[in-house]
C-alpha cells in the first residue's frame, strides 16, 4: 500500500508541473527551512551508517527523507517561478548600448537595482534547494542499497541445519516457551483487550460504517447474482460467461473477504499484546487468499459445470485442478502461519529450522498434482492442431521450472537456510495467485468491452448513433481502451511481483519517477509525460483533419462547381497538410527545438544527395503509400510484371506473394512509378469472362438462353451486375459467344470458373449442341515415303534403265 501511494504521489507531481509550483511552503523564514532540512538530513544520514539497522527502520527514514525531498522541489519551484518573474520584470530595464539614449532616471535605476537583488535572492534560494534536492537523493539511493543488502543478508542467513543432533535437543524447550508465550498473550488480551472496547471508542465508527457497506455489498452481490449470474436471468453463455463467471465468484467470497478484514480491524481495535498484534494482519490475509483461491477455483473451472468453464479444461482436467489447488491452499496456509506464530521472538532457531522443512516438504508434496500434466489438460476437438496442453511448451517449462524451485526450498531448509526456503515458496505461491489474477480481469475486462461494444447492447447502439455510424459497423476503439488496462496491469504487476520476493519497492518507485522526469539528451529532457503528450497531440491533430477532410470532401466540394480532378487534388492537398501539422504538433509537444530539428534535417539532406537517394526514395514512398493508401494488405496487384496479393507494406519494400506461393520483396518506388493493377481497389468483386465457339448451325437465341441460365444458376454470381452475354461474330470455325459474370470476392473466381465451365459443357451436350463422342479419324501410314518417291530424282542409272525398253534394242554397228 504504501508504494502504490508513492506512485500515485509521483504520477501527481510530475504530471502536473502548475501543481507543483503552487504548493504552498509552510509559512517560516527560508533560512529556517534550509537549517531544518539539513538538520532532518544529518540526523537520518547518521542513523544510516549505524550497524543495527533494521529494513523497517530503513523505510521509516526512506519516508522522512522523501518528505524533505517533496518540501525542496516545491520551494525549488516556487523559487524558480519567482526568478523567472523577476526576469520578466527586468528586460525592459536593462541598459540597452547606444549614445543617442537619454539618460536614466534615479527611480529606474533603483527599481532596476531592486530587482536585480530579488532575482539574486530567488537564484540563490533555488540552489540552496537544488543542493538538499541532491543530497537527499543521495541518502535515497544510499538506504536502498543498504535496505537490498539487508534483506539479502537476512535470506542468506544460515541458521542450524535440522540435520544437526543439537537442533533436536533445542526443539523442545524452544516449542515450549513459543506456545508459552502465545497462551499467555492470549490470556492477557482476553482479560483486558476486548474491555477496551467501548462506545465511545474513536476506531468503532469507521468499522460501523464498513459494516453497512459490507452489508449494501452483500445485498448487490446477491441481486447481481440472481439477475445476471448462473441462471440468471438476463445473461447470455455464449456471449457473457468471462462476466457472468465474475459476478459469480465475486458474489460468492465477496461478503466473506470483507466480513474476515472487518473481524481483523475489530480485534486490532481491542489492542491486542505482542506478538497477537502482528499475527492478527497475517492471519487475515492468509484467510483473504484462501478465499480467493476457493472463489476463483469455483468460478473459473466449474468443476460441475463445463459450460461456463472460463479454462479450455477437460472435465477430468478441471475437477484435478480444483481440488489440488484448494488442498494446497487449504493446509499451506495455516500451516505457515502456524509457522510464523512459533518462530515470532528470540530463541526459536531450532524451531524455525524443523519448521522450516516440514513446511516446505508439504508444500512440495501437494504442488505437485497441481502442477502436473493432468490437470491442464485441454478439452480440443479431433483433429485439431492446438497443443493438447493449456498454454503450450511455454506453460510445460514453466511449470517444470515451478517444480525444481518447490523441491529447492526443502534442500535450502534442509542445509540451514530455513529463512530461504520458506521465502521461496510463500514467493512463488503468491507469484501465481497475482498472475492468475491478472489474467482473469484481463478476460473479464476484454469481454465487458466487446459487450460493451456488441451492436446489440445499449451503449454499443449509442455510440454507433453518436458517431453517426451503421448499425453493424464494428468498433475497434475497446482494443485501445484494452491496451490502456493491459499496461496500466503490467505496470501493478511490476510492482506487486517484486514486493513479494523481498526486491526493494523504492527502487521501481524510483526508476518510475526517473521516466516520468524524463532523460535530458543534449538540450532535450525525454520523458514518458512528454511522449504521451505528443502521441495524444499527434492522434487529435490526425482526427481534427480527418474531421475537417471529410466535411470538406463531403458538404462542401459537392457543392462547388468544380471538375472532379480538381476537387480530388484538394482532398489529397488536405490530408497532406493535416499529416504535416500532425507531426509538426506532435514533435512540438515532445519538447524538440526546431531550430536543432532543422539541423538535423539539412544534414539528412546532405546524405540523401551523396548517397542515399534510392533508399530516401523508397522511404518517402513508402511513407505516400501508407499516408495515401492506393494499395494496402490483402490487395491484389499487378505491379512490373509481378502478380499476388500484398501481405505486408514496409517502410522500404512491400511484400507479394504469388499464386505460386513465393514472395516477392518489390521496392516501394516502384509502386509510384510504374502503372500498378489493383484489383481490389474499391471492392473485392470481379468479372469473370467465358468465351468459347459452338457450331455455325446453332440457335443463337437458345444458346443465349443456355448461357444466361447458367449463369444464373450459380450461387455465388451477383445478379447486380447482372450476367452479360455477347454474341461476337461468326466465324470460319463457327458462332463465338462471351459470357461475363461477377462475383462478390476475388477468391472466388477460380471456383465460379470451374463450374460454370462444367454447367456449360453438361448443358451443351444435353441440347446436342457439341457431340461429346469421338469423331472418327482416318490414318494413312507410309506417306512420307510416298512423298519422298515422288519428289525424289532418280539416279543415272534409273534414267538408263527406264528408257531401255523391251523391243527398242539398236541393232549393233
Amino acid at each position: 500500500m504504501r508504494s502504490l501511494a508513492r506512485l500515485t504521489w509521483l504520477v501527481l507531481l510530475f504530471a502536473s508541473v502548475a501543481a507543483s509550483a503552487q504548493t504552498v511552503v509552510p509559512q517560516r523564514p527560508f533560512g529556517q527551512l534550509i537549517e531544518l532540512w539539513g538538520r532532518q538530513l544529518d540526523r537520518i544520514a547518521a542513523r544510516t551508517e549505524q550497524a543495527d539497522l533494521l529494513p523497517v527502520e530503513i523505510d521509516g527514514l526512506r519516508e522522512q527523507t522523501t518528505d524533505v525531498r517533496a518540501a525542496a522541489l516545491a520551494a525549488a519551484a516556487l523559487a524558480r517561478s519567482d526568478l523567472a518573474d523577476t526576469k520578466k520584470l527586468l528586460a525592459p530595464l536593462e541598459l540597452k548600448p547606444g549614445t543617442d539614449a537619454p539618460p536614466e532616471t534615479d527611480a529606474v535605476k533603483a527599481e532596476r537595482e531592486r530587482l536585480t537583488e530579488q532575482a539574486t535572492v530567488a537564484e540563490s534560494r533555488y540552489k540552496q534547494c537544488e543542493v538538499v534536492i541532491a543530497r537527499a537523493d543521495q541518502l535515497l539511493e544510499r538506504m536502498t542499497r543498504l535496505r537490498g543488502e539487508l534483506v539479502l543478508q537476512t535470506l542468506l542467513r544460515r541458521d542450524p541445519s535440522p540435520l544437526s543432533p543439537g537442533v533436536w535437543h533445542k526443539i523442545g524447550p524452544q516449542l515450549v516457551a513459543s506456545v508459552k508465550g502465545l497462551t499467555t498473550a492470549m490470556a492477557t488480551w482476553s482479560r483486558d483487550g476486548f474491555l477496551s472496547l467501548g462506545s465511545a471508542s474513536p476506531d468503532l465508527v469507521p468499522l460501523g460504517l464498513w459494516a453497512v457497506i459490507t452489508i449494501l455489498l452483500w445485498w448487490v452481490g446477491r441481486w447481481l447474482r440472481r439477475r445476471f449470474g448462473r441462471g440468471g436471468t438476463h445473461i447470455d453463455a455464449h456471449s457473457d460467461q468471462t462476466i457472468v463467471t465474475a459476478i459469480d465468484g465475486l458474489g460468492l467470497v465477496l461478503v466473506p473477504i470483507l466480513a474476515v478484514w472487518l473481524i481483523g480491524k475489530l480485534l486490532l481495535a481491542s489492542h491486542p499484546p505482542a506478538p497477537i498484534d502482528t499475527l492478527i494482519p497475517d492471519a487475515v490475509l492468509r484467510l483473504v487468499l484462501l478465499l480467493l483461491v476457493f472463489g476463483m477455483t469455483s468460478a473459473g473451472l466449474s468443476p460441475q459445470r463445463p459450460e461456463w468453464r472460463v479454462l479450455p479444461l477437460t472435465d477430468d482436467a478441471a475437477h484435478y485442478l480444483s481440488q489440488a489447488l484448494r488442498r494446497l491452499f487449504s493446509v499451506s496456509l495455516p500451516l505457515e502461519f502456524i509457522y510464523l506464530a512459533l518462530t515470532r521472538g528470540d530463541g526459536r532457531d531450532a524451531v524455525a529450522a524443523v519448521g522450516a522443512v516440514v513446511l516446505t516438504s508439504v508444500v512440495a508434496v501437494l504442488s505437485l498434482p497441481a502442477l502436473s500434466n493432468r490437470a491442464w489438460r485441454a478439452a480440443r476437438p479431433e483433429g485439431s492442431e492446438l497443443p493438447p496442453m493449456i498454454g503450450g511448451t511455454w506453460w510445460t517449462v514453466a511449470r517444470l521450472a515451478l517444480v525444481v524451485a518447490v523441491f529447492s526450498s526443502i534442500v535450502f531448509s534442509l542445509i540451514g537456510y530455513a529463512t530461504l526456503g520458506s521465502h521461496l515458496h510463500s514467493a512463488i505461491s503468491t507469484t501465481c495467485l497475482l498472475i492468475g489474477i491478472a489474467l482473469l480481469l484481463h478476460r473479464l475486462v476484454a469481454d465487458l468491452l466487446e459487450a460493451a461494444a456488441s451492436p446489440n447492447s445499449p451503449s454499443g447502439k449509442w455510440v454507433r448513433r453518436s458517431l453517426g455510424l451503421a448499425p453493424d459497423t464494428s468498433l475497434r476503439g475497446q482494443y485501445l481502451v484494452l491496451l490502456v488496462f493491459d499496461a496500466a496491469l503490467i505496470l501493478l504487476l511490476s510492482i506487486a511481483i517484486p514486493a513479494t520476493w523481498n526486491v526493494d519497492t523504492d527502487a521501481i518507485m524510483d526508476g518510475f519517477g526517473q521516466l516520468l522526469r524524463g532523460v535530458k539528451v543534449g538540450g532535450v529532457t525525454i520523458s514518458l509525460g512528454n511522449v504521451g503528450m505528443a502521441i495524444v497531440a499527434f492522434f487529435v491533430c490526425m482526427l481534427l483533419a480527418r474531421l475537417v477532410r471529410g466535411i470538406v470532401r463531403d458538404r462542401v466540394l459537392p457543392t462547388v462547381d468544380a471538375p472532379l480532378p480538381l476537387r480530388q487534388s484538394i482532398d489529397a492537398g488536405l490530408n497532406y497538410a493535416g499529416v504535416m501539422i500532425a507531426i509538426l504538433v506532435g514533435i512540438g509537444a515532445l519538447g524538440v527545438d526546431f531550430t536543432n530539428l532543422a539541423i538535423v534535417l539539412g544534414a539528412l539532406s546532405v546524405g540523401i544527395g551523396l548517397g542515399l537517394q534510392n533508399i530516401a526514395n523508397n522511404v518517402i514512398s513508402g511513407v505516400i503509400l501508407l499516408v495515401e493508401r492506393p494499395i494496402k494488405a490483402g490487395d491484389w496487384v499487378t505491379v512490373n510484371g509481378h502478380e499476388g496479393f500484398v501481405r505486408r507494406i514496409n517502410i522500404r519494400a512491400t511484400e507479394i506473394e504469388t499464386f505460386q506461393r513465393t514472395h516477392v520483396i518489390v521496392p516501394n518506388s516502384l509502386f509510384l512509378q510504374n502503372p500498378v493493377v489493383n484489383r481490389t481497389y474499391s471492392d473485392t468483386s470481379s468479372r469473370i469472362e467465358i468465351k468459347l465457339t459452338v457450331p455455325i448451325g446453332t440457335d443463337v437465341n437458345a444458346m443465349e438462353a443456355i448461357l444466361r441460365e447458367a449463369a444464373l444458376g450459380h450461387a455465388r454470381v451477383l445478379r447486380v451486375p447482372a450476367p452479360i452475354v455477347r454474341f461476337v461474330k461468326v466465324a470460319s470455325s463457327g458462332l463465338d459467344f462471351e459470357l461475363f459474370v461477377f462475383v462478390a470476392r476475388l477468391e472466388d473466381r477460380l471456383i465460379v470458373t470451374n463450374d460454370l465451365n462444367r454447367a456449360l459443357l453438361q448443358k451443351l451436350i444435353e441440347n446436342k449442341i457439341i457431340d461429346p463422342s469421338p469423331v472418327p479419324e482416318f490414318k494413312v501410314r507410309g506417306l512420307d515415303k510416298l512423298n519422298f518417291s515422288l519428289h525424289a530424282e532418280p539416279s543415272p542409272e534409273t534414267k538408263e534403265t527406264s528408257t531401255e525398253r523391251p523391243g527398242d534394242a539398236t541393232p549393233a554397228p
